[in-house]
C-alpha cells in the first residue's frame, strides 16, 4: 500500500462550522441534474479548438488567424477524454470537491498556497496549460498558439479572439503582459510566487504587438519558458481589477476571471463552502461539462472521510491511511494512486551559527535515520530519494547520491557508529551541546508529528531543541523572508519535474520558497547551474547539469528530504473523465474536463480497485 500525504491541523474548527459540517455529513445526496442536449455542430475550425469533436466545431472563426503560428495543435492532438474507460461526455450536474484546509484567502500571486489554487484555478487561466490527459504535454489555454523567435530568445503568443472577463470586460494582451510584469518585479504583492520561475523573461523588452499578440523576449535562450507558464501560480489576472483593488482584491475578490467557472455572487472569501457556476461565455466552446463546482474546506480528517462515505462529496484527495483503506474497500468509490512530488524536508538556517558551518549541517543530516522515519511516519511506504523525485528522469543514480556522506543509511546498518561519527564531527567544530536550538514548526498536527521525529533523532546526537509553534499566516511570512529559527521541518512539493523549475523553486535566490539564502548573498554556483539548466535545450546536457546541481546542493546540506511520498485520489462512479496526475495542484484542477454521468451512479464494481484508472499506476 502506498504512503499518502496527511496534513491534519492542530487547530479547532469553529463550533458553527463543525456543526454545519456534521449536519452536512448526515444529509442525503443531491438529486441528479438533467443533462442538456449536445451543442449543434458547425464547420470544423482551422485552428486549435477546445473540447470534443462536436464542441470543436463551434470555435470562433476568428481563430483562423492563429493558423500561421508554428504551434497551434488541432484538438485531436490533445483533447482526448478517456472515453473507452468513462464513456462519452454528458452535460449538467454538480461536482463537489472535498478539500482539506480552511478556504482562508485567494491570493495565488503574492501569498500562494493550496487554498488559493482552489479559488483561482476554476476561475482563471494560464497562458498555456498541461494536457489534462497527458501530463507534461503543453497545450493552448489563453494563447491559442505561439511562434518561437529565430534567435531562440523569445516567443510570440497569439490569444483567442473574444475572451471576456467575468465582469464583461474584454481580455487583452495588456492584461497578460501586466500580469507577467507584476510577477517578475513583485510590485504591489507580498511575495511573488512566480518571480524565481520567470527569471528568463526580459520583461522590459516584451510588448503587446496588438490586443491579441504578446511578444515576449528572454534575457537568454530558455528551455523551460512554456513549462513555467503552466505553473499553478501562473494565472493571468485583470490589470484594471488589480489597479483598482490592489493586493486586497487578490486576497478577497474572486469575481473577475476568464475561467470555465464564475465565483457565485453573494459569497465571501473565508467561508469553508465556495460555489462556482458554469461560465456560459467561456472562450472554449462546449466547456465546461458540469453546471456547478462546490469546494468544501474541511479541516478535520474524520469529517472529510465521513462526508465522502456519505456521498456528500464526489472527489477527494486522500489524506491518510484510514481514508485510503475505507475508500479502497468501498464498492463504488474509485481509488487511484500515483507517485507524487510531495516530500517532508529539513532545512537548517545558515544565518544562525553554528548552522552556517557546512560540517555542522553535514553531521546533523548524517544522524537522521530516514528508514526509521519512513517506517514510523509512513508505515514503511515511502522512498528516501534525493533532491528530485524518485522515478523522475532527473533523479540521481543511487550510487551517485549515496556517495555524498549522510544521504543513505550505513551499509552495515550500524546507526550507533554513524551517530558516534556525526557527534565527533560536531565536537570537532565546537558545537555547543548545552544550547537549546529552536525548531520553527507550523501549527499543523502532521508537521508537528514529523518535527517530533526529527527532534528525537537530534536528541540521539545530543542536540537539544525546542518547538516554536507558529500559526499558518505568520509561518508563511517567516519562511518567505528567512526570519525563522534554527531548524525548519516542512511539507514541500516539487512544483515541476524539471531541474530548472523544480530545484529553482527552492534554490533560486529570488524565489520566496528559497529558505537557504534570504538575508545572505546569493549562491553564485547554484545560480549559474540553474541558469544553465534553464537555457540548455539538449536533454543529455541538461541531465548532466541537473546531476551537478543536485550533488552540489546535497554537499551543502541545504535541504534534506526525510522521504518522498505517493498520493491517492478517490471519487464516486458518476464522476467521469478524470486522469490522474503526479500531484493534485495543477491547471487540470480547473475542472473543465470532468463530467457527471448519473447513469453510473449505481455502479458498484470498485471494491479493492487501486489501479487501472487512467493516469494511475
Amino acid at each position: 500500500m502506498p504512503s499518502l500525504r496527511k496534513f491534519g491541523r492542530a487547530i479547532a474548527l469553529p463550533a458553527l462550522t463543525l456543526i454545519l459540517l456534521l449536519a452536512f455529513a448526515c444529509g442525503t445526496p443531491a438529486e441528479p441534474i438533467p443533462v442538456p442536449a449536445e451543442p449543434t455542430a458547425a464547420p470544423e475550425p482551422t485552428a486549435m479548438p477546445s473540447a470534443t469533436e462536436a464542441m470543436a466545431a463551434a470555435a470562433p472563426a476568428a481563430m483562423a488567424t492563429v493558423a500561421e503560428a508554428e504551434v497551434a495543435p488541432p484538438m485531436s492532438e490533445y483533447w482526448n477524454p478517456p472515453t473507452d474507460y468513462y464513456g462519452d461526455p454528458v452535460y449538467g450536474g454538480t461536482l463537489r470537491i472535498n478539500y482539506e484546509d480552511p478556504l482562508e484567502h485567494a491570493n495565488a500571486w503574492g501569498a500562494f498556497s493550496g487554498v488559493t489554487v482552489r479559488y483561482r484555478t476554476p476561475t482563471h487561466n494560464n497562458l498555456v496549460e498541461t494536457d489534462p490527459y497527458d501530463d507534461g504535454k503543453i497545450i493552448p489555454d489563453l494563447a491559442a498558439g505561439w511562434t518561437n523567435h529565430d534567435d531562440g530568445q523569445g516567443l510570440t503568443l497569439y490569444f483567442h479572439d473574444g475572451i471576456t472577463w467575468h465582469n464583461g470586460d474584454a481580455f487583452t494582451c495588456e492584461d497578460a503582459r501586466f500580469t507577467l510584469e507584476t510577477m517578475v518585479t513583485g510590485n504591489g504583492i507580498t511575495a511573488s510566487e512566480m518571480r524565481g520561475k520567470l527569471g528568463f523573461l526580459d520583461i522590459g523588452n516584451s510588448k503587446c504587438v496588438d490586443d491579441l499578440t504578446l511578444e515576449l523576449r528572454f534575457v537568454e535562450p530558455s528551455a523551460t519558458a512554456l513549462l513555467a507558464f503552466t505553473d499553478r501560480a501562473g494565472l493571468m489576472f485583470n490589470k484594471a481589477w488589480f489597479e483598482a483593488g490592489g493586493e486586497e482584491a487578490m486576497f478577497q475578490d474572486v469575481s473577475v476571471g476568464t475561467g470555465p467557472f464564475r465565483w457565485e455572487e453573494g459569497q465571501s472569501v473565508g467561508v469553508d463552502e465556495q460555489n462556482f457556476v458554469k461560465n456560459d461565455d467561456y472562450f472554449k466552446d462546449g466547456l465546461p461539462y458540469v453546471d456547478r463546482v462546490v469546494v468544501f474546506g474541511i479541516l478535520d480528517e474524520s469529517i472529510q472521510q465521513s462526508v465522502m462515505l456519505a456521498h456528500q462529496t464526489d472527489w477527494h484527495w486522500v489524506r491518510n491511511f484510514g481514508q485510503y483503506d475505507a475508500y479502497v474497500e468501498h464498492p463504488q468509490i474509485s481509488t487511484v494512486i500515483r507517485a507524487t512530488r510531495g516530500h517532508h524536508s529539513l532545512w537548517l538556517n545558515a544565518r544562525n551559527a553554528p548552522f552556517d558551518n557546512v560540517r555542522v549541517r553535514q553531521a546533523i543530516m548524517m544522524g537522521i535515520d530516514r528508514d526509521t522515519g519512513i517506517s514510523i511516519l509512513q508505515a514503511g511506504h515511502g522512498s528516501a530519494g534525493f533532491l528530485m523525485a524518485p522515478g523522475s528522469p532527473w533523479s540521481l543514480d543511487e550510487s551517485q547520491g549515496c556517495a555524498v556522506p549522510g544521504w543513505c543509511a550505513p551499509a552495515d546498518g550500524d546507526w550507533d557508529s554513524r551517530r558516534a561519527e556525526a557527534k565527533a564531527m560536531l565536537e570537532a567544530e565546537g558545537f555547543d551541546f548545552d544550547k537549546t536550538y529552536k525548531f520553527t514548526v507550523e501549527a499543523d498536527a502532521q508537521v508537528q508529528a514529523r518535527a517530533t521525529f526529527f527532534q528525537e533523532q537530534l536528541r540521539l546526537l545530543g542536540v537539544q531543541t525546542d518547538f516554536d509553534l507558529v500559526e499558518t499566516v505568520a509561518y508563511r511570512k517567516q519562511t518567505s523572508e528567512g526570519s525563522w529559527g534554527d531548524i525548519l521541518p516542512r511539507n514541500d512539493t516539487m512544483p515541476s519535474d524539471d531541474p530548472a523549475l523544480g530545484m529553482g523553486h527552492y534554490f533560486r535566490c529570488a524565489s520566496p520558497n528559497n529558505h537557504w539564502t534570504p538575508g545572505l548573498d546569493c549562491d553564485e554556483r547554484a545560480e549559474a547551474l540553474l541558469d544553465q539548466a534553464s537555457t540548455t535545450v539538449d536533454q543529455a546536457q541538461r541531465k548532466a547539469i541537473s546531476d551537478e546541481l543536485q550533488l552540489y546542493a546535497m554537499e551543502q546540506y541545504w535541504k534534506f528530504p526525510l522521504y518522498w511520498e505517493q498520493e491517492a485520489v478517490a471519487f464516486w462512479p458518476e464522476v467521469r473523465g478524470y486522469f490522474h496526475h503526479p500531484q493534485p495542484s495543477s491547471s487540470f484542477l480547473r475542472w473543465e474536463h470532468l463530467w457527471i454521468d448519473p447513469a453510473h451512479a449505481d455502479d458498484s464494481d470498485k471494491a479493492g480497485q487501486t489501479s487501472g484508472v487512467p493516469g494511475g499506476i
